[in-house]
């Protein structure tokens, strides 16, 4: 079993819609079993699964970090996907504790990459080995600010294995959500490819 944590202290970086389509492509493969635990008090993961609920994985609703911990360790799932809450509280460190790769999206925001520091702060404290990936998230074509953020993620300094990828703003991860859907439901291929190519990183290992 792999368990994917999806995290990041600062709210409006597309973090439930990465999890949630994260989520849909590990459940795409030949007999997996995925799960999706909601920890956001917002409970958007949880709302978007009951608009259809004939989703090929699971979302449950938890707001106790013990019990994250007790239901993941006697999960019966080839992956378990946590969309965490927008903030550094305890699911965080049960989190880390549980995962074996930290999903941390950022958008092209000063505030983003400023707000990161405790975050990587405490990241570097846990002795633990698991993998980061950065996720750039919603980014404009061609903007400056992009590249000054994908070059201040390069500079992180970070004690764990880390990758970077990037997710361009793109109106199918709203338009889906919207619809209890993913990407993997529009046309939209290179939504798609965006998806496939992060999630590809988490199942090779």
């Amino acid at each position: 079993m792999k368990v994917i944590s999806v995290q990041n202290s600062k709210g409006g970086v597309g973090k439930t819609t990465l999890a949630i389509n994260i989520a849909k492509y590990l459940s795409m493969g030949c007999s997996s079993k995925t799960i999706l635990y909601d920890a956001d008090p917002q409970r958007t993961a949880y709302d978007w699964f009951c608009i259809k609920e004939d989703q090929s994985f699971k979302v449950v609703p938890i707001d106790n970090p013990k019990l994250l911990e007790a239901q993941v360790e006697k999960a019966d799932y080839d992956y378990v996907v946590i969309d965490n809450p927008p903030a550094m509280s305890q699911f965080f460190i049960t989190s880390i504790k549980l995962a074996n790769y930290l999903v941390i999206p950022v958008s092209s925001s000063a505030f983003d990459i400023w707000g990161l520091s405790s975050l990587i702060d405490t990241i570097n404290m846990i002795s633990k080995n698991f993998s980061i990936i950065f996720v750039h998230n919603k980014i404009i074509r061609n903007a400056v600010i992009g590249k000054e953020i994908k070059e201040a993620l390069k500079e992180i300094e970070i004690n764990k294995k880390n990758y970077i990828f990037d997710v361009l703003f793109r109106q199918s991860y709203p338009k889906s959500a919207l619809l209890g859907e993913t990407v993997f439901d529009t046309d939209d291929t290179r939504a798609i490819a965006e998806i496939e190519f992060i999630t590809d990183k988490i199942i090779r290992g």
